[in-house]
């Protein structure tokens, strides 16, 4: 298989040979170290002439990979601009491990994270000692589920709602501190923005706010 003009031994997916590659592509709902979950698309590319999310493609049959052309270029920057949408203006405060990712992500395709507003359903959960919770920078998408689930198997964390009402939580009305979580920290080094970021070592209290919706 050539990915961009390079060959490329055909296993596991296309994404998994793009970055065999060293290739670039984002990929903001696939963990290194878990099933891919196909939420976001951010990892469009051409195919044999089709369109395909790289991280569900198997790479087996396919001749011709093109990560970099007009077109999947452009519906993955129209993509993340849907993703943009989904949360505020670039923090001034530090994120997880992978929460770089995001910005990559927007910088590689030009894009300016612009400031919308905060959205309605808003919770910033401090409870837990270790780690902090932002909703506002939530992307939904659920590779903190998956880490907590396929890797942990504690199942601390789900998406609840669906469409605009869908969100990350422990419970309904519940904090961290009071859920199940025993703070092992695999969502917060799976999340690629930073809406899970570890707690800092010293802070004014804790608190468990949630915005009343309109």
């Amino acid at each position: 298989m050539r990915v961009d003009g390079q060959e490329v031994e055909p296993a596991g997916t296309i994404l998994d040979a793009v970055l065999a590659l060293g290739i670039s592509l984002p990929h903001l709902c696939k963990d290194d170290n878990l099933p891919a979950i196909g939420a976001c698309r951010t990892c469009l590319v051409e195919a044999d002439g089709r369109v395909v999310a790289a991280c569900h493609t198997p790479a087996a049959g396919v001749e011709e990979v093109l990560t970099a052309s007009e077109r999947a270029v452009r519906l993955r920057r129209a993509v993340l601009r849907l993703t943009a949408r989904m949360h505020g203006p670039r923090p001034d405060v530090e994120g997880g491990p992978r929460s770089a990712e995001l910005w990559a992500a927007y910088g590689e395709h030009g894009l300016e994270q612009p400031a919308y507003p905060r959205r309605a359903r808003d919770t910033f959960d401090t409870s837990s000692p270790f780690f902090h919770f932002d909703e506002q920078a939530c992307i939904l998408c659920g590779r903190c589920v998956a880490a907590c689930q396929g890797l942990q198997h504690i199942g601390a964390i789900g998406i609840a709602g669906t469409g605009t009402h869908a969100r990350v939580t422990p419970g309904a009305g519940v904090a961290f501190a009071a859920s199940i979580c025993t703070a092992c920290g695999s969502c917060v080094a799976a999340c690629p923005t930073h809406a899970l970021r570890p707690a800092p070592s010293s802070r004014d209290g804790v608190r468990f706010e949630r915005a009343t919706e309109g």
